[in-house]
């Protein structure tokens, strides 16, 4: 047999060492694709959240204004850290065409303007500014359905490293919202989170101070002294939102800054409602209501009303029917329950399977042509569920 020659003691020595040299670079090389994939992540991460909170304010503050009764102002606070502004978001009425959006399970003390009893303090005012001042109400003698929304910022009480801040939005007085951690105040970036823009004469856009703000609108909008600070709110024209997010790179202990900015054109400033289908409808003759059980479990009430005579005569428009419901003991209307098209009929009728059992309700029917102008509501006499 021949001899077989093996590894001297030198060969294998050199041998571990190379291959302790290959997996040490290989573990740092894996260590910094580690360390890069984390931050970047965590860049991402970081980007993503801020530019989710600027684009939920851009999208509800393109459309402050809209469905917003005539004493009911647009914009209501105006501060570098929290923005006010009234518009009808959301109805629980899907023939609501003032609304933007139409849920039918919505809460239903979001879907229309606040009371002057709900009154409250406006978000990081100092002193508290307290709104509304009166509830508003349409020309029909309707409860206005634009909401009193609020984006605001706050530090974040739970963040061990400063100048971090939480988004939240408040809707009438509901309980506010977190839309998004993580926003950051830096030293080195002294842009607000809110700045606004009025025009000059030449139509460019030009900032409002910031040591102008806080600016609020404390008096029924178009009023005798609706005027100098109280009427600027009116002018303003756009708002730039501009959120500052952070990294933080564990190695160093600094934090790797981006910005994310919108411009935001507010489409309703300085807009009036026009009439364009004539003078508002005629108001339907008083309703009857008939309380009644269907069987066992269901109980109802049967709500019956004659049509407007501008439905057949007159301007001819009447699009539909607005029905509306409160509780005795309540003052005001709130947004439509619901509202039955106008066709050739002379007679409507509306049968209302939500109600409660020993509760005694009020109804309303208005006429809505096509403006939409409603007409003033017409209330029937109090109604009492009966028991199943």
């Amino acid at each position: 047999m021949r001899p077989r020659k093996g590894f001297t003691l030198a060969e294998v020595m050199i041998s571990m060492f190379i291959l302790l040299i290959i997996t040490g670079a290989a573990v740092q090389f894996l260590r910094k694709q580690t360390g890069l994939v984390t931050r970047e992540t965590s860049r991402m991460d970081a980007m993503q959240n801020s530019q989710f909170a600027a684009s939920q304010v851009e999208s509800t503050l393109r459309e402050a204004g809209a469905g917003t009764a005539d004493a009911q102002p647009m914009l209501v606070q105006l501060d570098s850290e929290a923005l006010t502004f009234n518009a009808n978001m959301v109805s629980i009425d899907s023939g609501d065409v003032r609304a933007v959006y139409q849920f039918s399970d919505a809460d239903t003390n979001g879907t229309r303007a606040m009371l002057k009893t709900e009154r409250m303090a406006l978000p990081n005012s100092s002193p508290s500014k307290m709104y509304p001042d009166s509830t508003y109400t349409a020309s029909s003698g309707v409860q206005s359905g634009a909401e009193t929304i609020s984006y605001y910022l706050r530090p974040d009480s739970t963040q061990s490293i400063t100048g971090r801040y939480l988004l939240f939005k408040r809707v009438n007085a509901t309980t506010p919202s977190l839309v998004a951690r993580g926003i950051v105040k830096d030293s080195r970036d002294t842009m607000p989170f809110f700045t606004y823009y009025k025009s000059d004469t030449l139509n460019r856009l030009r900032p409002i101070l910031k040591t102008q703000l806080p600016l609020y609108h404390g008096i029924v909008h178009g009023a005798v002294d609706d005027t100098g600070k109280f009427a600027l709110t009116d002018s303003i024209k756009a708002v730039r939102i501009h959120f500052l997010t952070a990294s933080r790179d564990l190695r160093t202990g600094k934090d790797a800054l981006r910005t994310v900015e919108v411009m935001v054109r507010l489409m309703n400033s300085g807009l009036l409602d026009r009439v364009s289908c004539g003078q508002p409808p005629y108001p339907t003759a008083t309703p009857t209501v008939v309380s009644s059980v269907a069987n066992a479990l269901v109980k109802q009430v049967t709500i019956s009303w004659s049509a407007s005579v501008d439905q057949a005569g007159g301007e001819k428009d009447i699009e539909r029917y607005a029905i509306f419901r409160r509780p005795q003991a309540v003052a005001t209307f709130g947004d439509p329950i619901t509202s039955v098209p106008a066709s050739a009929a002379t007679t409507y009728s509306f049968v209302d399977k939500n109600v409660v059992a020993g509760q005694t309700y009020v109804y309303g029917i208005a006429a809505q042509d096509c403006t939409p102008l409603l007409s003033a509501v017409t209330s029937s006499a109090a109604v009492l569920v009966i028991t199943p």
